[in-house]
Order: structure tokens, then sequence, then C-alpha cells
């Protein structure tokens, strides 16, 4: 009726407005339209499009997006709860019913349902690349440490935390340190020779990537493996090596293409950044399964994933992995952002520091790998970015550990440089100074390193605390470099303060504690105190059978260091034993030949003491066979294996043989060395001896002259080798009858001994009755009963029997007593 209003329906088909769609192109799924009859609310569905299916407009992309970027900005806060409750949130809704492939994005390229199912494939294609050589990795040798210093080398505190670091820190070095990095003339970085990876033959999918990433097994896969190889490692998050690059979370906005994918990785990074990586690991799988599924060809987020798993097994220590994550990613980077692209750069800094690390590695690829990131990363970000300065920092370990410390020197001073405008006084800069420390002290410019280490020690307090692993380390590092210059006292407080901080940081049962432990017991050992060197020793050993496998070389390096105290005590018996134990675990464990041959020549050192020729024989021979198929015929080793070869086939009196060895070791010797060298020396000793004992007197002094000639040069002219040589000089010239040039070599000889071990030895008293028999025969009666007199009062006083004056040719003169018995009453 007239003035009455009819409600009016509104036709669902068409007079609806929609909703805006969700704010990443990915997520442009289903949406519904509400109309309300009788309190019933009726989702009413728009037709499907001829050309494709868009899907269904609906709120929930949107909300998705704005919990997702809220969670990001939390993240940001690093307020991770509140992120975690946002993002799962995202999650939830995201995965809710599915949520539909996100086709609109390839509206503009797809014209049917085949195109959209060439691009999925494509999609596929591109996604899942990875390098034919990512499969294997170059071996390189191993280092075994040496048993006077478990560890010197290679160990930065910033990477390589089983080894014993060194730290410095002085306030002159300091200032030294910080002129040459901020000069005006800054090093460029070298030049890049890396080639580039093999052109991409073969396509795997990158989820077969985590198949051997045990989740919820963090390291124990790798565990036995690891512990086996010489260059032990653990990973320090306390420092930065550039290895965790996409740090960043991903916002959601109209371009995005993956709604869960992204959603799933920034969870994952949530976990990933509270440490938690079983977690992480397990939802950056899913974000992978999450691309896969929608086919979605979101390239950063899957180059971002792959970085973070490789990360994880990096942490780990599945090294072998890790190289295999981050070379994929390298291939994903290099097809879809090109070589000169950040993300390229930091792929190769991975693979560098990876091949570095590894007890496999390859330092060259290292090396060519980290000079192309430094080359990359300087064109596009100046040379005072904070990357750029974690790439010279990662260079210079290289470096350091190819023994090129100049160049290790430089590319430490540039990081320090960039580390210390960027980061201030950071934990980052106290690594630093860390390893410059270290390179002065492999040049033994130990005053420097001294500082650095201290420098160290103020700056890692402030942020790692008192008592943190890393004090330990430098703190012991600080005491290696104090017994060098012999200050014991300061040394040994030095190593019982690390004990200290070790036992509260680490406990009484860890790697570090023994090694600090090991290097008191060197402390003693030096020093004399034998007792208390084995006592330390063994402490150190029992440590380290609990926490390392029998095969690591710090448990060689021990029990070497025992069987040296029980030879040093000529209890060769037990020194034998600790030695054999050696030769079983290295025959075990150990690949490293040459490491092998050093202990076969500690034992048939041992077994030639122990007057067990044959023995000693044999396990020289064998020595010998090894050191000559490593090192070949003119190397030193060599020729010292030939020299106890010959010393041996002296005692069992096949001196023909003997004679040969001697001759072949001068050969070898001579070819390498220069011409004033102790070992030189002893080679023409030896041979001059062979000769004098086969009563060949012109050629045993021929060689015993020559040998003379070679001590001065080489040990100076009052060093006590060079006195037995002219005493047996002397005997030559005696037994030639040449009485005038053997009273004249005696003389020498004894004057050299005085030097050595005063006047009053009895070293004098046995050359002073050679003197006197020669006296004997010129016929100089005064000069013969001063000598012998001398002689009888050294031997006295030593409590030695008088007896030992001996007189040439007693026989045949007549000694008879021309005093009465009570002459010395008178």
């Amino acid at each position: 009726s007239k003035g009455k209003v009819l409600p009016v329906e509104r036709s669902p088909d068409t007079s609806t407005s929609t909703i805006p769609t969700a704010t990443s192109a990915s997520s442009r799924t289903t949406t519904a339209i509400c109309t309300k009859n009788s309190n019933e609310e009726t989702k009413v569905r728009m037709p499907k499009s001829r050309k494709l299916n868009v899907g269904w407009l609906t709120p929930r992309p949107i909300i998705v997006s704005m919990l997702n970027n809220k969670g990001v900005i939390y993240m940001e806060r690093q307020q991770y709860a509140e992120a975690r409750k946002s993002l799962s949130r995202a999650l939830r809704i995201a995965e809710k019913d599915g949520v539909p492939p996100p086709i609109i994005m390839w509206n503009a390229a797809a014209k049917n349902d085949d195109d959209v199912n060439n691009l999925a494939k494509a999609f596929q294609t591109s996604l899942c690349v990875s390098f034919t050589n990512a499969e294997t990795t170059p071996p390189c040798s191993t280092n075994i440490i040496n048993s006077n210093d478990k560890y010197s080398g290679k160990e930065e505190i910033s990477e390589k935390a089983a080894s014993s670091p060194r730290a410095k820190s002085s306030s002159g070095h300091s200032k030294t340190t910080q002129g040459n990095a901020e000069s005006n003339e800054r090093p460029s970085p070298p030049s890049c020779c890396c080639p580039m990876p093999t052109e991409i033959t073969s396509i795997a999918n990158p989820l077969e990537l985590l198949a051997d990433c045990n989740v919820g097994d963090s390291s124990e896969t790798n565990r036995n493996t690891n512990n086996k190889c010489h260059k032990a490692f653990k990973y320090r998050c306390e420092y930065e090596e550039g290895m965790d690059f996409f740090k960043t979370p991903f916002r959601l906005n109209d371009s995005s293409t993956s709604l869960d994918g992204t959603v799933l990785f920034n969870l994952g990074r949530v976990s990933h950044n509270q440490g938690n990586l079983d977690d992480a690991l397990s939802l950056y799988k899913r974000a992978l399964l999450a691309l896969e599924r929608r086919a979605c060809r979101d390239h950063p987020l899957t180059l971002a994933i792959l970085v973070c798993v490789g990360h994880i097994q990096y942490v780990r220590g599945d090294h072998v992995h890790s190289l295999k994550t981050y070379m994929a990613s390298l291939a994903l980077a290099r097809l879809h952002f090109g070589d000169e692209s950040q993300q390229v750069a930091a792929c190769w800094n991975c693979i560098g520091v990876l091949h570095y690390v590894m007890p496999t590695g390859d330092e060259d690829i290292a090396l060519e790998a980290l000079q192309t990131s430094l080359h990359t990363r300087h064109a596009l970000l100046g040379d005072s970015h904070i990357d750029v300065g974690t790439t010279w920092n990662n260079l210079g370990r290289i470096y350091f550990h190819k023994a090129k410390y100049d160049l290790a020197m430089e590319s430490y001073c540039e990081a320090l440089r960039i580390r210390r405008a960027c980061q201030g006084e950071s934990v980052d800069v106290a690594a630093t100074l860390f390893n410059i420390g270290q390179v002065y002290h492999q040049l033994e410019k130990r005053d420097k390193a001294l500082s650095l280490y201290q420098e160290f020690l103020k700056l890692a307090k402030l942020h790692l605390g008192e008592y943190h692993r890393d004090i330990c380390i430098v703190t012991t590092c600080i005491g290696q470099v104090l017994h060098e210059l012999k200050e014991f006292e300061k040394a040994l407080k030095s190593f019982q303060h690390a004990l200290r901080v070790g036992h509260v940081a680490l406990g009484p049962i860890h790697a570090e504690i023994a090694i600090t432990l090991n290097k008191i017991g060197n402390l003693y050992y030096e020093t004399g105190d034998l007792d208390s060197a084995l006592k330390i020793y063994h402490q150190g050993l029992e440590i380290e059978m609990a926490v390392l496998e029998p095969g690591n070389a710090n448990v060689y390096v021990t029990y070497t260091n025992i069987a040296e105290i029980h030879k040093q005590r000529s209890e060769f018996q037990k020194a034998l034993e600790y030695y054999e134990r050696v030769l079983h675990l290295q025959k075990k464990h150990d690949d490293n030949t040459l490491e092998l041959a050093n202990t076969l020549s500690s034992i048939g050192y041992i077994r030639h003491q122990m007057e067990d020729y044959e023995g000693a024989l044999e396990v020289n021979q064998e020595c010998l066979r090894l050191r000559r198929e490593v090192s070949g015929d003119m190397n030193e080793d060599v020729a010292s294996t030939l020299t106890h070869i010959a010393l041996v086939l002296l005692k069992l009196e096949r001196h023909d043989i003997a004679l040969e060895a001697l001759a072949e070791a001068y050969r070898v010797r001579i070819a390498i060395a220069k011409p004033d060298t102790r070992d030189l020396a002893f080679t023409l000793y030896n041979i001059a001896l062979i000769y004098h004992h086969r009563g060949s007197h012109d050629l045993a002094l021929r060689y015993y002259l020559s040998t003379a000639e070679v001590e001065k040069l080489a040990l100076g002219k009052a060093h006590r080798d060079l006195s037995i040589t002219f005493y047996n000089i002397g005997q030559i010239y005696y037994q030639r009858g040449e009485m005038e040039l053997a009273v004249a070599k005696f003389n020498e000889a004894l004057e050299i001994e005085r030097e050595c071990f005063g006047p009053d030895h009895p070293t004098c008293a046995r050359t002073l009755n050679e003197i006197g028999n020669i006296q004997l025969q010129l016929g100089n009666v005064e000069g013969m009963m001063n000598s012998y007199t001398r002689a009888l009062r050294i031997y006295r006083n030593s409590g030695m029997n008088h007896e030992r004056v001996l007189v040439y040719g007693a026989k045949l003169w007549r000694f008879d007593v021309v005093h009465p018995c009570a002459a010395p009453v008178a």
C-alpha cells in the first residue's frame, strides 16, 4: 500500500561487493559473500572463470598477512614469545581447510590449464638445482699436533675452540694495529681466481638435502666421525663468521607468492634465533614442502630456507651435508640473482668457511671462495661494510693456516678496522685481536702477542663474563707465551688460573682442562721437575680418555710426553710401553704416515738403549721405508734415520754396512742443508769414528778435522761436542807418533772442558791423564807428574777411584817406592 516500503532483496549473483584480495599474490584464495536470512549465514559462491580458476575471494589472506607482519615486528624487537603466538595464529588460518594454489600470479603468462601445469614444472626445475660436484669434497691432509706443543698452529678462538687459542692486548700494540688498519692505503681485495662451479647438469629436490637431517639428534650422527678428525671443530655462536646470512624474516604483501611457506619460514627463524634447532629444521622442511605443494616460484624465500638449513647443519658439525646445502644455495642464487650479487657472495663465504673447518676440506678452494666473496662484497658494499670485515677475518684464518703470516696480518687488520668502526669494542673485535695475537705468536713476537691476548681478555670479560670457556683458553695461551719467555712462575700462575676458570665454566672433565694440564706438565718438564710433570700428564690423560676418542691426536701427545719422561729417567721398559700404545693407536686410527714413522723412530731409539739391536734395526728400517715413501730420498728425516741405522749396525759390528749408511746420510745432508749444521757434523764424526776403529788413521783424521770445522761454525768454539772431536784428533796424532800435535789438541780439548764443565770435572781428569802419558813419552818428567797429579786430585775429590789414572806402557817402566812409609809423618 501507499507509504509502505517493501524490503528489496538483492540478487546474490550480481549485486554483491567483493572484499579486497589477500596482500600476497599467492594468497588470492576463495572469497565469500554473506547474506542474512532468518539469522543464518549462507555462503554464495561465484562462478568459475572460463580461462583460469581464479579461486574464491576471502578475508583469510588479509588476516594471515596482518598476523605474519605483526609477528615480524615482534621478531625485530626480539620478543620471540609474542612473535611465535602471532605467527602460529597466522599459520593456523593459512592452513585451515587448505589454501588453493596461487594461480592468479600466472595470469599474464598462462593461457590455459596446460600452461599452468607447464609453469609449475618450470618452477620445480628452477627450484631444485644442485651441482654434480657437490656430492664429494676434496680431501686434504690433516695436521698432527707435535709433542712439544699440542696446540701450536691454527686455532682461532672465533672458530676453532677445541685447540688452545692465543689472545692479546696491549695499549701500545693496539694503537699500532689500528694505525695499520686505518691508514690511508688500505689493502684492496685479493684478486679472485676462483673457478665458477661446474655447469648445472642434474636436478635434485631441495627436500633431499634434509633427508639425512635427523630432527631431535643435534650432533650424535656425526660425533664418531668428527672425533676421529685431527682438525677438531666446535661451532662457536659467540663469533660471527657470516654463515647465517638470511636472518631477516619475510613480510607478506601483494607480491608474496606463498602464505604458509612464508609463515613457516618465519616461525623457523624464531626457533632458530632461540637455539631450538630441531624445531627450526622441522619448520624449514615444512616450508619447503609448502613451496613444492603450491608450486610457488619464490626464489628469495627458497634461498633463505636453504641457507638457514645449511647453517643448522654447520652448527651441528654435519659439515658434509652443510656443504651440499650451501652449494645448492649457490646454484639457486647464481641462477636467479646473478654472480655479482650479495646472495652469491654470501654463499661463497659460507663455502669457504666450510672448506676451512672440514677435516677433509680443501684450503685452496676455501681461499678462492673467500676471495671471490670478498671481491663481490667489496664492489657492492664498499670497503667498510661489516660483511666485508667478516670475510676479511675469514680470509685471514686461511692465510694463517697456510703460514702466510704477512697476508694473514693484513687481512686481520682490515677486519679489525671495519669491525671497530661498525661495532665498537664488540666480541668480534676481541676475536680479531686474538687472531692478530696468534700471528705475532707464530712470528715469535711474544711481547706483542702477550699484549693482544690480554686485550682480548679485557673485552671478552665484558661480553662473556669472568668464567667462560674462552677466558680459560686465552689465559692458557698467555701462560704458554710466558713459558716461552722463560718466566716460569708467571706462566704457572696463569695456567693455574686457567684451570680455575675452566673448572667453573666447563667442569673438571673437559678437553680444555686436559690441554691446560698438558701445558703445565710441559713447564714442569722443562724446569726439570719430572715427578710433577709425570703426575700432571697422567691427570690430563685420564680426562682425555674420558672425553676424547682413542684416536685423537692429543692422546698420542700425552702418551708420548709420558714416554719421554720415562726415557729421561732411563726407565726404558716403561717408555717402550707407552710408545707401543701410541703406535697401536696410530695404526688403528691415524693415516698420517709421517707421524707413524716418528713413533717408530722413538721406539727404535728405546730398543737401541735396551741393547735390543736386532729389534732396533728392524724398527728403524720400517721407519726409513715410510719416510722415503712420503718424502723421497732428499729429506733430513731420511738422513737422520740412516744415521740411527748406522749406529745400530756399529753395535752389531757390521762396520761396512754402517759406513755405507752414513755415507748416504752425508750425501743427503750435504745436498739439502747448509754446510754448518750440527746434524752434518754428527754424520761426519761417526764416519771418522768407524775409520778410527778400523785403524784407517788418515781417513779418520780427515773426517775428524772436517767435523771440527763444521762444529765451530754450527756450535761455536766452546762446545762440548768440539772438545770430544779435539780429544779424538789428539788420539789419532798420538797413535801416529805426532806427539807435539797430540799435546796441542788435548790442550784445546781441556780448555773447552774446563769452560763447559768446570776445572774439577772428571772429564778434565781424563784429558789430563792423556796429556801426562804423552809427556811421559816425550821424557818430560815435570810435565808428566803435573798432569798425573792434577788428574788424581780431581778423581779423589769426585769420590772416584784413583786407579782410573792410566799409564800407557806401565809394564815397560820400573816404578819403585823411593821413600819409607813414615815419610808422610816427616
